[in-house]
């Protein structure tokens, strides 16, 4: 799936990313942790290519995708939600596969949908964002991005701008769609979560991968001080 080698990322003379290595087998649920400015997010950016590497290498199944940009086979769901204001539901769910002629419109509005019954939400269709709870943003937020098919969905803090109650309705789709075999990295503070949704967890700290393993290796047996510190919170 992903091989990431000697990868490095400054912005100005700022190194955020210090010679990061990563393999990423498909179908793996991929945590990533650590404290703010560690590096997670622009990580996460430099996998889904909205961020280009100031030097290594980045390989999506065996392919160089270091210099390419917007590969539909990543799916990218952002804290922020990222949707079109002036575009309804429908419309913010259907653009991409219809723009990259994935689908043509019928299909695509027919998939939408099947999608938004799923999470319930047909009744949203012709909203606006704007008429949206946060919970329900970032769950059309997260079928526009299963609209491309995609073969990895890259999570950066789903749930950072939601309350207790939104949260959970997020938690929940994601463990739906991790079961339909997608591989997902996901980065957040959601400790709990990682331990029960992780096959493998990440702990980042000044732009390096401290540690890395099951969530119960990594949770109950910390090998370094600064991951002990860390869960201490």
């Amino acid at each position: 799936m992903y091989e990431v080698k000697k990868l490095v990322k400054k912005f100005d003379k700022v190194k955020v990313l210090k010679e990061i290595d990563l393999d990423i087998k498909e179908g793996e649920k991929i945590v990533i942790i650590g404290p703010s400015g560690s590096g997670k997010s622009t990580l996460l950016r430099c996998l889904g290519r909205l961020e280009s590497p100031t030097s290594g290498k980045i390989y999506f199944d065996n392919k160089d995708i270091t210099k390419i940009h917007n590969t539909h086979e990543i799916g990218m769901v952002f804290q922020s939600f990222n949707l079109f204001e002036n575009l309804t539901v429908l419309e913010n769910i259907t653009l991409a596969p219809i723009k990259t002629k994935l689908l043509n419109k019928k299909e695509a509005i027919k998939k939408a949908r099947e999608y938004l019954k799923q999470i319930k939400l047909e009744d949203k269709e012709n909203n606006y964002p704007a008429d949206l709870s946060g919970g329900q943003k970032q769950r059309v937020a997260i079928i526009r991005a299963l609209m491309t098919n995609p073969k990895v969905i890259l999570f950066d803090e789903p749930t950072s701008a939601l309350d207790r109650e939104m949260i959970e309705e997020v938690l929940n789709l994601m463990e739906d769609v991790a079961k339909e075999g997608i591989t997902m990295i996901v980065v957040t503070h959601e400790l709990n979560f990682a331990s029960n949704f992780a096959t493998k967890v990440i702990f980042m700290d000044e732009g390096k991968i401290l540690e890395s393993g099951s969530p119960k290796e990594l949770f109950n047996n910390p090998k370094t001080e600064r991951l002990k510190e860390f869960l201490k919170g």
